[in-house]
């Protein structure tokens, strides 16, 4: 990580930019319910400590032993960076992702950024990409984009109902997905190791195809 560019040299073998608006926070490794192990790199943009976005650049692989893949079907994904991503977004309460999920993700990240001195807002709408960074699909690349709920003016219960998705929740998630995917570029890497300078680019908006 440097200069606002954080380089992976395989699985997946690219570099991403990250915009201007992030600092970088720190990086931190995860263990996901002994399943599985990686690394995060935490951006943040915030305001007398209180994070009003949120970028993570996740990096996991199924741990030796366990015998699983991941399944997701990329068919017809955009290819940006020699790789293809699928993406979605969803809106969800930090704590009540921790208490249900005590070894997932956020339950690491979360007093990671507290010990930073930054504040997480309970509710956030998420925006993901994710990338199988290699030919066994035993390791992935996920993006992941976070906002406040309450910078719409709303609240998590205006966005959904009994589980499903609102008006409300569909519309912002066309917003959402504009912001997240001008929050980095991704760009292959050159014989040398470089990122191809002229290659730089964006995941492709695709809510409202």
């Amino acid at each position: 990580m440097a200069d606002g560019i954080l380089v992976s040299r395989e699985n997946p073998s690219l570099a991403i930019h990250i915009s201007d608006e992030f600092e970088f926070v720190g990086r931190h490794s995860i263990v996901i319910r002994d399943v599985a192990a990686g690394e995060r790199f935490v951006f943040a943009q915030a305001n007398g400590g209180r994070i009003m976005k949120l970028l993570i650049i996740q990096f996991e692989g199924f741990l030796p032993g366990i015998d699983d893949l991941y399944r997701y079907d990329l068919t017809g994904s955009p290819v940006v960076a020699g790789y293809p991503f699928w993406s979605n977004g969803y809106a969800f309460n930090i704590v009540d992702a921790i208490t249900a999920n005590p070894q997932g993700e956020s339950a690491a990240t979360y007093p990671f950024l507290e010990s930073r001195g930054l504040s997480v807002p309970d509710e956030l709408l998420m925006w993901r990409s994710l990338t199988v960074a290699d030919e066994a699909r035993r390791k992935e690349m996920i993006i992941f984009y976070h906002e406040s709920v309450h910078s719409t003016g709303l609240t998590l219960s205006d966005l959904y109902v009994d589980d499903r998705a609102t008006e409300a929740w569909i519309e912002i998630q066309k917003d959402l997905e504009v912001r997240a995917n001008s929050s980095f570029q991704l760009t292959e890497l050159d014989d040398a190791g470089n990122p191809e300078v002229s290659g730089w680019s964006s995941i492709p908006n695709q809510f409202m195809k």
